[in-house]
């Protein structure tokens, strides 16, 4: 059950990776992006039974001793805000695959928009399932990149305080 910790992420980073490398087919990058987050959703109702029922589960990666190695630690709170986290961003995910096939794409790139969100969800996960500050920051940090470039995707600006016209 502890091989089962980096899933999410691994999922997350798998799908982007796929998903970066079919820009023409959107719909491709849909079903990628949709089968990355059920399957994460999923992972992490099992992470939600598995510390209900036997308590929390930590895994070093890499081989390294504990102050060097990579540590995935997941709790009750941890799998509790995973599993919701997911959940939202799938809910999110699907309401975003709707909205990408009205006329408001006609400006934007939608082809970088879901390997990006992927992305925001492996920092996500990463962060939810760190055992350590440094390992805590790195997910901090994949989640605020993914963040900006998504925010650059707006379809025109906001206008910054301005009242919308009418």
């Amino acid at each position: 059950m502890t091989n089962l910790l980096p899933v999410p992420v691994l999922l997350a980073i798998f799908g982007a990776a796929v998903a970066l490398a079919l820009p023409r087919r959107p719909g491709v990058q849909r079903v990628v992006s949709v089968l990355s987050l059920t399957g994460i959703v999923v992972v992490a109702s099992v992470f939600m039974y598995w510390t209900h029922t036997h308590g929390s589960l930590a895994l070093w990666l890499g081989g390294w001793p504990a102050p060097l190695g990579i540590a995935l630690v997941v709790d009750r709170l941890s799998a509790l805000m995973l599993l919701v986290a997911s959940v939202v961003a799938l809910a999110v995910l699907v309401f975003a695959t709707g909205q990408d096939k009205d006329e408001v794409r006609r400006e934007t790139p939608v082809s970088i928009f879901h390997p990006t969100f992927l992305l925001l969800v492996a920092g996500v996960s990463n962060a939810f399932l760190a055992g350590d500050l440094f390992n805590l920051f790195v997910g901090f940090e994949i989640l605020l990149f993914a963040s900006y470039v998504l925010l650059t995707l707006a379809e025109r600006p906001t206008g910054c305080g301005r009242a919308p016209r009418t």
